[in-house]
């Protein structure tokens, strides 16, 4: 009886040593990017800031906003671009976003 008593100890209760239930994995920590977005003015005015955010080269958000709004992007730690698609002079902004951080990006205008 006192040997399945270690062991049963051992074990870390119903769901393992971290809390978790046996065969699962903590979700991956994420980050926020936010800031404000200026759509395109001037000759070339647009309403609206058309948002993507690239990782290696690969869309993975987009957002519109109006014109200087704040964006929010919750994304997985790493280094990201952020362009605005509406601003044909916009290369696109690096980010790192680290887990449980926000990071702050301001998209200005740069159209004239």
């Amino acid at each position: 009886m006192a040997v399945v008593a270690v062991v049963a100890a051992g074990c870390g209760g119903a769901h393992g040593a971290a809390g978790r239930r046996p065969g699962t994995t903590p979700a991956a920590a994420t980050g926020v990017v936010t800031g404000t977005a200026d759509a395109c003015s001037g000759i070339m005015a647009e309403a609206t800031a058309h948002l993507e955010v690239y990782r290696d080269d690969v869309l993975v958000a987009r957002q519109q906003v109006p014109n200087g709004s704040t964006y929010r992007f919750v994304l997985p730690p790493g280094r990201y671009i952020v362009t605005n698609t509406g601003n044909p002079q916009n290369i696109g902004d690096g980010v790192t976003v680290s887990g449980g951080h926000t990071s702050e990006l301001d998209i200005a205008d740069s159209c004239f």
